[in-house]
This record gives structure tokens, sequence and C-alpha cells, in this order.
């Protein structure tokens, strides 16, 4: 018996040295069926790659085949190791696409991946614009920051806002525009959590109980309710906001009312909502009550009041005042003498700049294209450093309107003429949060992301090898 088991051993392990012999091969092939299959894969790899290219594909769609290029050339070093392919990988002969093989795993297929992410939705691809160049300190960084975290609030997306990695420096920024849309939209969870974070000189300078006044009146909360937040906090700044809020509240009220757009009991703007319409405030009475004997303090916002009600304003008054009027001019159908306001009132500084920019969106708005060009353009001529904002001006009139309404397609952001990450990120978000937005065809994130990170040519590495390997490999399915 045990002769004949050492004899069935013998014959076992000379069969298998036998198969070893016949299968050179991993997966128990063949060299000759090796080899062959050594080269079907490198060259389907090799296709992917070459006939594949940025900018004519989603990112998504790319990245899905170009993974599967770098799993090709895995498994030809892993299973079929003495192929002359597999040779030719390590002697680094080959090449996938104009990339080396090193490169391509390490540096392309880690940078697809951000651009995959980037272009997966508007909020990603706003943070990418955004960090594009991280050392900078602006305010065109900063209105894309407080966009960024103003989406998030609005998308009840909390956790998300309140933990978006900023820099010391921004963190205030970052927590005020969060805090302003739970005030204007009354959570009160969020408040309180933020409000335990946030140390007393800090909520005092950063204006936390304006923001406060302003939401209560934009709600359409009682007055009663809104006169007893500022008797327990008495300081002017306080009083400014809750007036402004009031008022702010009955110009878009109004607006609608002109425009004959039906409402019920909410009015969603692009950035300020307006609840309980039925209640109507009488601005004079309100701000009486507000300010007492210092009435004299809230002139600037009863001029802008005024002025959105067809009185106009003088040459010397605020912008916003400028502004309230040139959207009345519009609304009763005066686009002439909206066209020479600025020149006909002899509006100088910052204030004839301000409005010549808010005619620039009213014609986006009105839907008068080639105007709204030649006044974009003529403004650039100008002021050659605010570019930029013109083309944002007339970008938030286009999606403000509702008789010309933007619809979104593929190359629809990366074609507007702004040339800074930043403001294009607000533009973004502005859009995303618009009650007119329309979107139709391929999504508009891939294009926006080539314009401004194309390319795969000297690209960093990944920080670590686990990011590098998750990014180049592919999941098993």
């Amino acid at each position: 018996m045990i002769t004949r088991l050492r004899l069935l051993s013998l014959v076992i392990a000379a069969l298998a040295f036998l198969q070893v012999s016949k299968a050179e091969n991993l997966d128990g092939s063949t060299q000759a069926v090796g080899n062959a299959e050594a080269v079907r894969l490198y060259s389907e790899a090799e296709a992917y790659v070459s006939n594949m290219s940025e900018g004519e594909y989603s990112y998504d769609y790319l990245q899905f085949y170009w993974k599967r290029a770098q799993s090709n050339v895995d498994r030809i070093r892993r299973v079929y190791p003495t192929s002359p392919t597999a040779r030719a990988l390590d002697r680094g002969d080959l090449r996938l696409g104009s990339y080396s093989l090193d490169y391509f795993k390490n540096n392309v297929l880690y940078n697809l991946e951000l651009k995959r992410l980037a272009s997966f939705d508007d909020v990603n691809c706003a943070i990418f614009l955004y960090g594009r160049n991280e050392s900078r300190n602006d305010s065109r960084r900063d209105a894309a920051l407080a966009s960024i975290a103003e989406v998030l609030a609005r998308r009840q997306r909390w956790e998300e806002a309140l933990r978006f990695p900023v820099l010391p420096a921004h963190h205030r920024l970052l927590i005020r525009s969060i805090y302003k849309i739970a005030a204007y939209y009354g959570a009160s969870d969020i408040k309180r959590r933020i409000r335990s974070d946030v140390n007393p000189s800090e909520w005092r300078s950063d204006g936390f109980d304006e923001l406060d006044a302003e939401g209560i009146a934009l709600q359409g909360r009682p007055r009663a309710e809104l006169y007893e937040y500022v008797s327990r906090h008495p300081v002017d700044e306080v009083r400014d906001a809750a007036l402004k809020g009031v008022v702010e509240r009955e110009m878009i009220i109004r607006r609608f009312e002109r425009s004959r757009v039906s409402f019920r009991d909410t009015i969603q703007t692009t950035h300020l909502p307006v609840m309980n319409t039925s209640l109507r405030d009488k601005i004079p009475q309100v701000a009486a009550r507000l300010y007492g004997a210092n009435i004299d303090r809230a002139e600037p916002i009863l001029e802008m009041y005024a002025a959105s009600q067809g009185r106009a304003p003088s040459p010397e008054a605020s912008a916003e005042a400028q502004s309230a009027y040139l959207d009345f001019l519009y609304q009763e159908g005066r686009m002439d003498s909206l066209a020479s306001y600025v020149r006909d009132n002899d509006l100088r500084g910052p204030t004839r700049r301000d409005a010549e920019l808010k005619v620039i969106e009213i014609l986006g708005e009105a839907g008068e294209r080639s105007e709204a060009k030649a006044a974009r353009e003529a403004f650039a001529s100008e002021f050659p450093n605010d570019g930029d904002e013109a083309a944002l001006a007339e970008f938030e009139g286009r999606i403000r309107s509702t008789t010309d309404k933007f619809e979104a397609h593929r190359d629809s952001f990366a074609d507007l003429p702004i040339s800074d990450p930043c403001v294009l990120a607000v533009a973004i978000m502005d859009w995303s949060l618009s009650p007119t937005r329309s979107q139709r065809g391929a999504t508009p994130w891939d294009a926006v992301v080539t314009r401004f990170a194309g390319g795969f040519l000297d690209l960093p590495r990944p920080k670590s090898a686990a990011v590098g390997d998750a990014s180049s490999t592919v999941k098993p399915y």
C-alpha cells in the first residue's frame, strides 16, 4: 500500500512538471498563445490611448478606457512575463500614446482622476476652479468661496460646507457665508451650532447679528419680532440690516408685480428668498420705528427704495440707489433712458463703474445680446482690469431673463469671455441657484476643465503611492 502511494505521488509530480513545462504563463496558456495574447492586449491599450483624446470625450468616459489600457499593461506583465511584449515593456521600448509607461500610470491617470472629479457636477467644477491657485488671496477668490459655500448650504449639504478645506485666513469668510444662508432660511440648528463655535469678538466684528436681522425681515416674520430683536441688539449696523432686509423684500415683490410674474407665498431669486408675501411693509414707518430720532442714518437705504419706485437719485447717491433706479427704468420699458443714464447724470468714479455694469446686466436680461456685447466691450476698454466683471454682469442678466432664457449646453460656460477661474466659479454657482436654470445635452463641466487644465504634459505625481494605485487601478467587478 505504501509503495503504491509513493508511486502515485511520483506520477502526480511528473505530470505537474510536464504541465508547467507545457504552460509557461499564469493563465495556463502555451508560450505561443500567451505571446499572441500579450500582443493583442498591448495593441488594444495603445489604441485606447492614441485614439481617444481630451476634449472629444468626457473625462469619465476617457478614464474608463485609459484605466483599462493600464490594466492591459499590468496583465501582460503579470500573466505573460516571458513574452516578447512584456520584455519590451520592461525595457521601456513601448509607450502608450505619447507617454512613457511610468508617466502614464503615475502622472496621467492620477491627474485624469482629478479632472474627472472636477467635471462631475457644478459644485465640483467650481471647487476645482477655486483651487487652481491656492496661494491667491483676493476679493475675486473670496467671492468664489462665498458662492460655493452658499450653494452647498442651499442644498442642505451643511456638513460639507462646514468642513470645506480652506486656509485659516479664509475660515471666517466661509463660516459667515454659511451662517447667512442659515439666517435667511431659518435653519436654527445650524445657527446654534455655528454660534457655539464662534468667539464673541468675531461674532460682532463679522456681523452675525446683522445677518439674523436681515433674515427675520426677509422671512416676513411678525414685525414686532423684528423690532424686539433690534431692541436687544441696539447698534446701528443691526438697524441697517433690518431695514435693508425689509426694503429688499419689498423691492423684490414689487418687481415681480411690475413684471406680471405670478407668485404665491414665496419668491425665490438667485440669492434672496422672500417669504410670507402677503405681509407688506410701509417702509417710512418701519424706518421711523427702527431708527427713532436717528432717522438720518437710514437715508441711503431709503434713497435706494425711493429709486426703485421711480425717484431719480442724485449723482452723489450710492451705487445701490443708482442700480435700483436703472432696474426701475428697465421694468418701465424705458430702454433709451437706461442706455444714456450714466452719461446724462455725469456719474463718476466707482459709482459710474458699478452703474455701467448694471446696464450691461440689464441688457443681458432684456435679451439685447448685440447691445450687451457692445456695452461689455466698451466697458472692458475703459476698465481693462475689469473685463471679467463685465462678462459676469452680462451673464447674470442672461440667467435671470424670463423672455430670453439661458440654456446651458456643452460649451456654454467654457465659451464665456471670462479668463479668471474664480470669476467663472461665481458664474457657475449663480447659475446653479437661478430659478430659471436649464440644461440640455452633454454636461458643460468637462469643457470648463479642459479649458483651464487641458493637456497631460508636465503633470505632478500623486503625493502617496496609495493614491496613485487607486487612480490607476481598475476595481474588480
